[in-house]
């Protein structure tokens, strides 16, 4: 995993090298800025976004984890998964979500994890693609 730091508190990574890779690289920077205790969840969050991207997106794939450090809400971390495919199509996701039918499924769980371990997240467009989203406190 190769980490470019343009920033003491932000990271890139070369999401050609995978989702593991992409795990191990934002544990090892959370360890850094002391915020081990999100680490597990950041983790996760950036595997499913990354899968996501990796799968139903267009290349190039590119990460970002930001640590913001606010006053009043303590740290944050900020996580982004851009790539050059289309936005996400949030009707088709809620529909599944609701239907009984998509409980069992091995696959397409990936965004209500991220919506159950983020305090929020998102999905903007972007003249490339577009960019998913979470911050986690």
């Amino acid at each position: 995993m190769r980490i470019m730091t343009s920033e003491p508190d932000c990271f890139f990574c070369d999401s050609a090298l995978g989702t593991s890779a992409a795990r191990r690289s934002v544990r090892s920077c959370l360890s850094q800025w002391h915020v081990e205790r999100l680490a597990d969840d950041a983790a996760l969050v950036l595997s499913e976004l990354l899968s996501n991207a990796l799968r139903h997106g267009a290349p190039p794939v590119r990460v970002s984890v930001t640590l913001r450090r606010t006053r009043q809400n303590g740290p944050t971390v900020h996580i982004e998964v851009a790539d050059a495919g289309h936005t996400l199509n949030y009707g088709f996701s809620e529909s599944r979500w609701g239907h009984p039918a998509h409980t069992m499924d091995e696959n397409g769980r990936g965004l209500r994890l991220v919506d159950a371990l983020s305090c929020r997240w998102g999905d903007e467009p972007t003249p490339q693609g577009h960019t998913v989203w979470a911050d986690l406190a």
